[in-house]
C-alpha cells in the first residue's frame, strides 16, 4: 500500500514535469502571438490536467487507507509527518524523496502558470488598448483607492471637404 501511494507520487511528479514543459511553451508562444499555436497548447494543458485530477483522486482513495490502518494518522497529517508513520525504513524514504520531488515540481510549474497569467494579462490589456484606438475610445487608468478604469470617447472629425 505504501509502495503504490509512493508510485502514484511519483506518477504526479511525471505528470507536472509535462506541465512545466508545457508551460515552458506556452511562454514563447505568447511572447510570439501565435494564436494557433496556443490554442493547440490549451488541449494539451486540458488533457494533462484531467490526468492530474485522475491521479489526485487515486492519490486521496490511497490516503483513505492508509489512514484505516495507521493509527496517528488524520486529515490533518502532513507528508512529513505520514512518511515518519510509514511501517519500514524503505517506504519511509520513498514516501518523503518521492513527495519532495512533487512539492518542488509543484512550484516551479505554479510560478511559470502565474508568470504566464501575468503575460497573458498585459497582452491582454495592449489588445483592448489597441482596439479602444481604433473604436474611437481610450481607456485610462484611475489612481486611488478604488482604482478602476475611465473611458473616454473620442471624437473624430471626418467632415472632410473633398
Amino acid at each position: 500500500m505504501w509502495n503504490t501511494f509512493a508510485a502514484t507520487l511519483d506518477q504526479l511528479h511525471a505528470q507536472y514535469e509535462k506541465i512545466r514543459a508545457v508551460q515552458k511553451r506556452k511562454r514563447g508562444i505568447l511572447v510570439a502571438l501565435d494564436m494557433e499555436g496556443l490554442e493547440k497548447l490549451a488541449a494539451e494543458e486540458d488533457f494533462l490536467a484531467r490526468a492530474v485530477e485522475t491521479l489526485e483522486r487515486t492519490r486521496l482513495a490511497q490516503l483513505v487507507r492508509i489512514a484505516q490502518t495507521t493509527p496517528g494518522v488524520t486529515a490533518e497529517t502532513n507528508m512529513e509527518e505520514l512518511a515518519l508513520l510509514a511501517p519500514t525504513e524503505e517506504a519511509h524514504c520513498a514516501v518523503r524523496d518521492a513527495s519532495l520531488r512533487l512539492s518542488g515540481i509543484v512550484k516551479e510549474t505554479k510560478e511559470l502558470s502565474e508568470a504566464n497569467a501575468l503575460l497573458m494579462e498585459g497582452l491582454l490589456r495592449a489588445v483592448n488598448q489597441q482596439l479602444g484606438r481604433i473604436g474611437g475610445t481610450v481607456v485610462d487608468p484611475v489612481y486611488g483607492s478604488g482604482g478602476g478604469e475611465q473611458v473616454r470617447h473620442l471624437k473624430k472629425n471626418l467632415d472632410y471637404k473633398a
